[in-house]
């Protein structure tokens, strides 16, 4: 499928709604998704933008990422606006269960349809390698969001492709994910533990690491890296010691991951 069918596909499943709300995050999937549903809802109504994209900020939001979203909303042209949450203040998101996606997810698109309307068509970047057991897509389900990608069958790759030739920034971007994937499943989540994993990573992104995950138990922090990033992480080996000790871990381990 070309990027040309994909908007012809979104403006048939759109042709009766008034307003869309994308979920941008930034990633090269929502980005696909973004650019695919402006151009097919190009035409404002009712004095309102036909198509809108909303990205959540919260203290699961890594840094950087709403920068990237602005970026990328901007490069396509679509109106972007902030959806501000107090995710910590979830019970089911704060006690970090296997079902924290979930409660995290349906919180999103509740707030979404509130802020928008309930004729809105909620709109999200699932491709078809997604897998349709995770928690969130249950949640999405339940407030109908409409997932063009999966739709289309575009896999992972095929997103970046298309991504590619329509000419977005960020159609090789690394995969990212919330804040809260660092904590140990069952590990209840607080503002002091999602900063630590904020520190680390800002830390060595700083110094040119653009992927990374570091993780911790309140104990040990854990950083994975590609190979390609080891010379740079020897570098600084001993002024991240420094800061991982400087923010209350008590040692660390650094774990080289294939690339």
């Amino acid at each position: 499928m070309s990027f040309s069918g994909l908007v012809s596909l979104v403006a048939q499943r759109c042709r009766a709604v008034e307003h869309v709300v994308v979920a941008l995050s930034g990633g090269v999937d929502s980005a696909l998704t973004a650019a695919a549903v402006h151009a097919a809802m190009n035409a404002s109504t009712s004095g309102r933008p036909a198509a809108v994209a909303v990205t959540v900020c919260s203290e699961l939001t890594a840094d950087g990422d709403f920068t990237r979203a602005v970026e990328v909303a901007e490069q396509i042209g679509i109106e972007h606006h902030p959806l501000c949450l107090r995710m910590l203040e979830l019970e089911g998101v704060r006690r970090n269960g296997v079902d924290r996606c979930y409660h995290c997810k349906r919180s999103i698109f509740q707030m979404m349809r509130l802020e928008y309307g309930d004729d809105c068509l909620l709109v999200d970047g699932t491709n078809a390698d997604d897998d349709p057991n995770r928690p969130g897509l249950r949640a999405a389900r339940e407030q109908g969001v409409y997932h063009p990608l999966k739709e289309a069958g575009l896999t992972k790759a095929d997103v970046r492709t298309m991504a590619r030739m329509a000419g977005l920034a960020t159609w090789n971007t690394p995969s990212e994910s919330c804040l809260a994937t660092r904590i140990a499943t069952g590990v209840p989540l607080s503002l002091e533990g999602l900063d630590k994993v904020r520190v680390m990573e800002s830390f060595l992104r700083e110094r040119g690491v653009a992927r990374l995950r570091a993780r911790h138990d309140d104990l040990v922090a854990t950083v994975e890296f590609p190979t390609q990033y080891s010379e740079i992480i020897q570098k600084h080996r001993d002024s991240l010691a420094a800061l991982i000790k400087r923010i209350g871990l008590g040692s660390y381990e650094l774990r080289e991951l294939g690339e």
